[in-house]
C-alpha cells in the first residue's frame, strides 16, 4: 500500500511541476512545450487518493505588476472598437495602476492602425478585422478579444432594386443568383464590410472574384451610393443608421449569412512582450475593467462614448449611441477566453476565410494562428482575483 501511495504522490508531483512550469512561461503559442506523460501506477478499487497538494509554505500569490514607467501608445478607432480603451482613459483606470497612456485615433480605418503599428508608432492596437493582415506578418502578438458584434454589419440596396424585389428567404436574406449577376458592391477593403460582401455573395453561389468590390472608405462609399454608383453597399452600424434614415433597405446582416461572431482585436508589438510584459498586463486589466463597467453602467457608457465621438468630429446623436448599445457588447475578465469564446477565435476564422478567398497565403495564416497568446490574459485573471 505504501508503494502504491508513493507512486501516486510522485505522479501528482510530476504533474504539478509540469503545470507550474507551463503557467509561468511567457512564451507565445508558436513555441512548443515538452510535457512528460506520468507513469501509470497500479491501483486497487479502494486505493487511497491523496488530496490536491497545498502550495509550498511561503509561496506568494500572484500580484499586480508594477508599470515600467514608459509611455504606452495605443492606436485605435474612434468608435465602439476603441471605446473601452478610451473609457479606461476617461475614467482614470490607467492612472490608477501607474500606466502613462497616450491614445491615438485613426478614424474608422483599421488599415491606418496597421500602418502605424508597422511604423512602430504605436505599442498596442485595438482595432477591427484589418488586424488579421497585421497579424499575418508575424510581427505582433494577439493578447485580447475586443468588441463583440451582436448585429449591424449589413448590406443595403435601393428600395426599387431587383435584389430587394426578390423578397426575403427563410433566413431573412434578400437576393438571388440571377439578380446578383455582375453586381458591384461598395465598401472599404480589408474590413468586416468586405468580408460581409464576400460571405453574402457566397451565400448565393458566387466566389470573391465573380463580383466587383469597389474600395472606398465608409463615408465615400455612402456618398457614391447615394449618387447612384454601385448596386449594394456594405457598412457598419453607424452608416447603416444613415442609410435607414435615407430610405435604403437592408438585404442582409452578417449574422444571417455566417455562424461566426465578429470580434475585434487587441494586439501588441512583439517587443512589448519581450521588454514590457508588465505594461501589457496592466493595459489588459484596465481594458477589461472598462468593459465590465460599461456593461454594468450603460448610462455612463453612453455619456462617455457620446462625448468622445463628438470630440472626435463624428456626426453622432445621443440616440445613435443608445442604439449602438444594442448592437455592440464586450468581454470582461470573467468571460474573455472562456466558454464558447476562446481567445482569437474570430482572427482564426477571418484568416481561414481570407485564405479560402485567396486574400492571404497559408504562411500568413500560420502567422495569424501563431500570434494568438492567452498567457497575458491568464496572468491578469490570476492576480486580479487576489
Amino acid at each position: 500500500m505504501k508503494k502504491v501511495l508513493a507512486l501516486v504522490l510522485a505522479a501528482v508531483m510530476v504533474l504539478s511541476m509540469a503545470a507550474c512550469q507551463q503557467a509561468s512561461s511567457p512564451a507565445a503559442e508558436t513555441k512548443t512545450q515538452e510535457t512528460a506523460a506520468p507513469a501509470a501506477a497500479e491501483t486497487t478499487a479502494d486505493a487511497f487518493v491523496p488530496p490536491p497538494a497545498e502550495p509550498p509554505a511561503g509561496a506568494a500569490a500572484a500580484t499586480m505588476p508594477t508599470a515600467s514607467g514608459k509611455k504606452v501608445v495605443i492606436g485605435t478607432l474612434a468608435n465602439w472598437v476603441g471605446l473601452p480603451a478610451w473609457y479606461a482613459y476617461a475614467e482614470g483606470y490607467y492612472e490608477e495602476v501607474g500606466l502613462d497612456v497616450e491614445i491615438v485615433n485613426f478614424g474608422s480605418q483599421g488599415t491606418l492602425v496597421n500602418e502605424a503599428m508597422a511604423a512602430d508608432e504605436c505599442d498596442i492596437a485595438v482595432s477591427g478585422m484589418a488586424s488579421v493582415y497585421a497579424l499575418s506578418t508575424g510581427m505582433y502578438t494577439y493578447i485580447g478579444d475586443g468588441c463583440l458584434t451582436i448585429s449591424g454589419e449589413s448590406l443595403y440596396a435601393r428600395p426599387d432594386s431587383d435584389i430587394y424585389a426578390t423578397g426575403p428567404d427563410a433566413n431573412g436574406v434578400y437576393g438571388s443568383a440571377e439578380t446578383l449577376k455582375d453586381v458591384t458592391i461598395l465598401g472599404p477593403m480589408n474590413t468586416t464590410a468586405q468580408m460581409n460582401a464576400i460571405a453574402y455573395m457566397q451565400y448565393f453561389g458566387y466566389s470573391s472574384d465573380e463580383f466587383t468590390f469597389t474600395n472606398l472608405d465608409y463615408s465615400s462609399s455612402l456618398a457614391a451610393f447615394e449618387s447612384g454608383e454601385g448596386d449594394l453597399i456594405a457598412v457598419n452600424p453607424t452608416y447603416a443608421a444613415y442609410l435607414e434614415a435615407d430610405g435604403y433597405v437592408k438585404v442582409a446582416d452578417f449574422t444571417q449569412i455566417s455562424t461566426q461572431d465578429i470580434i475585434d482585436a487587441v494586439y501588441c508589438q512583439n517587443e512589448m512582450i519581450e521588454e514590457r510584459p508588465e505594461d501589457v498586463e496592466l493595459f489588459l486589466y484596465c481594458y477589461y475593467k472598462a468593459c465590465a463597467d460599461m456593461l454594468a453602467n450603460q448610462d455612463n457608457r453612453v455619456a462617455v462614448a457620446y462625448k468622445w465621438y463628438v470630440d472626435e468630429g463624428l456626426n453622432y446623436t445621443e440616440q445613435d449611441v443608445i442604439d449602438e448599445v444594442s448592437l455592440k457588447s464586450y468581454f470582461t475578465l470573467d468571460t474573455v477566453d472562456s466558454g464558447d469564446y476562446k481567445l482569437g477565435d474570430f482572427m482564426r476564422f477571418a484568416g481561414e476565410f481570407l485564405l479560402a478567398n485567396d486574400k492571404i497565403t497559408s504562411e500568413d495564416l500560420d502567422n495569424v494562428n501563431a500570434s494568438i497568446d492567452n498567457t497575458y490574459i491568464s496572468r491578469v485573471k490570476e492576480w486580479a482575483k487576489n
